[in-house]
Order: structure tokens, then sequence, then C-alpha cells
């Protein structure tokens, strides 16, 4: 099996830079108020935060022959699984409000691992074809040994 990798699109952080770069000077030219200003300010520094850590760890999800490694944590902490113990990987869509939620869930020892779209570079569904195929043609080669 080739090492797969699913990671965050470029578009995202420049996305977030963006919005944080409109926030900002919104909140420089706008806020009347203190409290409004530091609202604006700590907003605007979350989400440039984010988007540094999408570019220094862009990949959240791994799958190759010996397992899948997610990455965690606003440092993008590797964890490793091998495929025995993960229990399930699914799709879990939920509507809410006027939207849909749509986030690859992976259920794996005690953990559980949501992970969206544009975490992964590709509609959960997809990606949750690609780990199943995987698994499949793994489990292929393991008998034909």
């Amino acid at each position: 099996m080739t090492p797969r990798q699913w990671r965050v699109p470029i578009t995202v952080p420049a996305a977030k830079w963006a919005v944080a770069a409109v926030l900002l000077v919104a909140t420089v030219t706008i806020a009347r108020d203190l409290t409004g200003a530091v609202v604006g300010l700590l907003v605007a520094a979350g989400l440039g935060l984010s988007g540094v850590r999408d570019v220094v760890v862009p990949v959240r999800l791994q799958a190759d022959a010996d397992g899948l490694s997610v990455f965690v944590g606003p440092v993008g902490r590797q964890r490793s699984y091998p495929w025995s113990a993960i229990e399930r990987i699914r799709v879990d869509e939920r509507r809410r409000f006027l939207g849909r939620s749509t986030l690859l869930e992976i259920d794996v020892e005690s953990e559980l691992y949501f992970l969206g779209r544009y975490e992964l570079g590709a509609t959960p569904a997809e990606v949750l074809e690609d780990l199943e195929n995987a698994e499949r043609s793994r489990s292929q080669s393991d008998q034909d040994r």
C-alpha cells in the first residue's frame, strides 16, 4: 500500500489570514469601546494563529500499510494506530439550523477523532472510500502471503 496523506489546502490558511486582516482593520478603525476592540483583536489573533498552524502542520491524516496517523492539537502531535486498533471509520453527517455538517469520524481505542473537509482537503466521503480501499488491499495482500 502506498502511503496517503490528507492535508489542509493552502487556500484555508490564506482565507483565515484575509478575514483576520479585515477584522483587524475594522476593529482598529471602527471599535468605539475597549471591550469591542479587545474582542475584535483576540478573534483576529486567533484566526491568524489558526492559519499559522495550518501552514506549519498541514497534514491531518496519514494512512500506510502499518495503520493510521492522526495529527492533533495546536502543534500537530502525531498519534499513530495500527489497523487492528481502529474500531470504526465513518462519515458523520448532521443537519443543524440551516446548514449541514459532514465529518470523518475515526473511532480508535479510547479516542474519537473528527476531521472536516477543510482539514482533509477532500470530502469526508472521498477519504472514507480511500481508507476502505486501502484496508481492503492491505487485507488482500495479507491473505496472499
